[in-house]
């Protein structure tokens, strides 16, 4: 989830404005919702009815790159979050819930795997895959859950 100087912050030090499309991409993420472009796009039409797709997949590229947007793969599909933080996500295999979770422990890990191969400039993410407790509790109570 952004927040306000967060985003202001992320912008003043890059040659970027706050632009309205930028602005309704990043209220369209503000609910923390892991989305794709094409989600993102039907939420940011709502407020801007002749946003194309093209602009909304140029707009995340360039949050992308000054950090206001992070992509996370799943399913086939680049999801993207207003997340600053450095996280990594649960997703259940029953409904596709994503949580975002801290795991700093990565980070160490990964960068001793590089080291160990003479590796640098190192970057990992956690994907952690199972049953959320919903899903788990419908499992055991044979009402579904996949």
């Amino acid at each position: 989830m952004t927040d306000s100087k967060g985003v202001d912050a992320g912008l003043l030090q890059t040659r970027y404005r706050l632009t309205k499309q930028r602005a309704a991409i990043l209220r369209a993420l503000e609910d923390g919702a892991h989305l794709t472009a094409e989600a993102i796009h039907e939420r940011v039409r709502a407020e801007l009815p002749a946003v194309s797709l093209g602009t909304i997949y140029r707009t995340l590229d360039i949050l992308r790159a000054i950090g206001l947007v992070q992509v996370f793969a799943h399913g086939g599909a680049a999801r993207y979050e207003a997340a600053l933080d450095k996280h990594h996500h649960l997703v259940c295999v029953a409904c596709n819930e994503i949580v975002n979770v801290p795991a700093p422990q990565v980070a160490a890990l990964a960068l001793a795997i590089a080291q160990d191969n003479r590796y640098s400039g190192v970057d990992a993410t956690l994907t952690v895959n199972g049953r959320c407790a919903r899903c788990a509790g419908l499992a055991r109570n044979g009402t579904g859950g996949d």
